[in-house]
């Protein structure tokens, strides 16, 4: 299965889950209308965000019920909603923290509502990502599995939630510390997405559909890690030279808020005075210009950082790849499980 397919594969996916979403919403909407104007507008904000997702976490919902052998497809497209759901509330709040404008072509949610009185934009977007989580656990528990698997499902659920709140503390600690490298910076990618982009939806698909043997959990969880890695990599380096139309969001937002990226942790390491001296004078820099940009991805392309950034996500897919024989014994989703990881590397949004 090539690219070509497993894009098929993603697509087919979503198609069949935006309208599930849709009416999911609008029945919240109805619901929010008997309280008041301000939820019914956070409602209808989250929507239009949530469908415009890459759609990647639900997928690997239904994939880790198919490698389980589950057969009620119908029940899994639904529950693997909960996963969008609750990524959308994640993002709600990364935007508060990041100090982000712009979310999938769409202006972030406190930007939508800085119009609701001074400061009341971020306020409010800590609100609406507060809907989300609960709405994610929402979606989960009511959907048409027994309760012994939603019970197990729930457990996952909270232990990688929490980890990504622990993920973005550990975050914010390293952009306003001098001490870090490139194993804190792997800590944080871990807690923050890894888990909860592979391991979470794989290991709940897989529950749902009946797998109880800790060790095949342990080796999807392997492989979940090492596609949850690739991915916030590959998030990194379309960070810095994506298509903005496609991203979504402005190319050089980790260099404006001043994340300490894998890219900045190669350069303080290899580079020579000059060149640090530079980088750290954008790194930070809210009015970075796009000229000042260029010379920083020409910077890091010529001293090998993107190289070494780019390197570190392709072993992560080899060894995901190495996994997959110890995970299933069928071709095709042998095929599809290495097809999809290959394609975290490869996306370009």
């Amino acid at each position: 299965m090539d690219s070509y397919n497993i894009k098929k594969y993603l697509n087919d996916y979503s198609q069949k889950i935006q309208p599930l979403l849709r009416t999911y919403l609008i029945n919240k909407i109805k619901e929010a209308k008997k309280i008041g104007d301000i939820p019914v507008k956070f409602l209808e904000s989250f929507s239009q965000m949530v469908v415009r997702g890459k759609n990647v976490r639900g997928a690997l919902v239904v994939l880790g019920y198919q490698l389980a052998g589950g057969k009620d497809m119908a029940s899994i497209y639904d529950a693997s909603t909960f996963i969008e759901i609750l990524h959308s509330g994640a993002l709600i709040h990364d935007d508060v923290m990041d100090k982000d404008d712009i979310r999938r072509g769409l202006p972030t949610i406190h930007k939508q509502f800085e119009n609701y009185g001074k400061g009341n934009g971020k306020s409010f977007a800590i609100c609406a990502g507060d809907i989300a989580f609960y709405l994610a656990w929402d979606k989960l528990l009511n959907s048409n599995f027994s309760n012994d698997k939603l019970i197990k499902a729930g457990k996952i659920f909270v232990k990688y939630a929490l980890n990504v709140v622990y993920g973005q503390a550990l975050d914010l600690i390293n952009n306003v510390g001098n001490n870090f490298n490139q194993q804190a910076i792997l800590n944080v990618f871990r807690f923050k997405t890894a888990e909860y982009t592979g391991v979470l939806p794989l290991l709940i698909g897989a529950i749902l559909g009946g797998i109880e043997d800790e060790k095949k959990l342990g080796i999807l969880m392997e492989f979940g890690l090492d596609l949850g890695w690739a991915f916030q990599i590959r998030d990194d380096i379309l960070g810095l030279y994506g298509n903005e139309e496609k991203i979504g969001k402005p190319v050089g937002s980790d260099l404006r808020e001043g994340k300490k990226t894998l890219f900045i942790y190669y350069i303080l390491k290899n580079g020579n005075d000059m060149q640090k001296k530079f980088v750290l004078s954008v790194l930070g820099n809210k009015n970075i210009s796009g000229n000042e940009i260029s010379k920083v991805q020409k910077l890091f392309k010529e001293i090998g950082a993107y190289n070494y950034v780019m390197q570190l996500g392709w072993d992560y897919v080899k060894k995901g790849k190495e996994t997959i024989p110890l995970i299933t014994a069928n071709k095709k989703l042998q095929i599809l499980l290495a097809s999809l990881i290959k394609y975290i590397m490869e996306r370009t949004r």
